[in-house]
């Protein structure tokens, strides 16, 4: 990174650049300037919104929140910053996001720690497409760029649904806690079960079921979708939920092997990524 110290940047690429994630991918087809600011505002949203899936108790990660919430206002520039914040900073990112957005992370957050499991297909919807809209209004920020409410519920939803499905992949732990009470009983499983091997044909079902419901409401987000001013903001989201719709396209065809192996991006990606990218232009 051309950047600040390497230390502020170091850290935010081992939070966000992981190998087969969607980032990493799409981060190829920024622009250098984009990608630093891109890369600490993901490293903010992924400090912040793993705290309520950590092992440890719930007074932590209270404890843990209500620091992020002052750090979060503090004086952006003071070396005692978290690294990613001060890597928000070096960018010129931080300037462009007000406080209250960025709190918003922290409140996300809360809603996470210790909830019921959502009771039906409809209240996860909700649950989703509100984490989703905070961190899409947080990146179309940095062009002070806005989307419509119609599409930003869904796309919220489907990207967040994104995200659970790739929770179940090879060498991650599985959010079954976030599935609603009415699949599992559609099943006639439990969220535990589906975390033991002998329910793996359970789990591939319910996986297919959720792409299902998430490929929807990309397709519905994306039909009529209104951004503007157009921007580099505009055009990374819109590639990286192309991308994850292809993704999950994918997962459906193979479930057992996304499960056994996850899914990695490949040539034939690239090409489409590429292609995308041009007819947006």
């Amino acid at each position: 990174m051309d950047n600040g110290p390497a230390v502020e940047f170091e850290h935010c690429r081992e939070l966000v650049l992981t190998p087969g994630s969607v980032f990493e991918f799409t981060s190829r087809f920024l622009p250098v300037g984009k990608l630093d600011q891109l890369l600490a505002l993901y490293a903010v949203r992924q400090a912040i919104s793993s705290i309520p899936y950590g092992h440890v108790d719930d007074t932590v990660k209270w404890a843990k929140l209500k620091w992020w919430s002052e750090e979060l206002v503090a004086e952006p520039d003071a070396p005692s910053r978290h690294p990613v914040l001060r890597a928000l900073w070096l960018t010129g990112a931080r300037a462009q996001l007000g406080n209250a957005l960025l709190l918003r992370l922290v409140s996300d957050a809360i809603s996470q720690i210790d909830i019921p499991p959502d009771s039906d297909e409809d209240a996860m919807f909700e649950r989703l497409a509100a984490l989703g809209a905070t961190e899409i209004q947080l990146e179309l920020a940095l062009d002070d760029a806005e989307i419509d409410v119609n599409s930003l519920g869904f796309l919220g939803a489907a990207t967040s649904a994104f995200r659970l499905i790739s929770s179940f992949a090879a060498n991650h732990p599985p959010e079954t806690a976030q599935l609603p009470l009415s699949v599992l009983a559609q099943h006639n499983v439990s969220a535990t079960q589906l975390e033991q091997k002998s329910h793996m044909t359970e789990l591939s079902q319910i996986i297919t079921q959720l792409a299902d419901h998430s490929v929807d409401w990309f397709t519905k987000g994306l039909a009529d979708l209104k951004m503007n001013p157009e921007s580099s903001a505009c055009s990374h989201l819109q590639l990286r939920w192309a991308m994850e719709k292809r993704r999950l396209c994918a997962i459906k065809q193979d479930v057992p092997g996304f499960l056994e192996a996850g899914k990695r991006y490949g040539p034939a990606d690239a090409w489409f990524a590429w292609r995308f990218l041009r007819k947006l232009k």
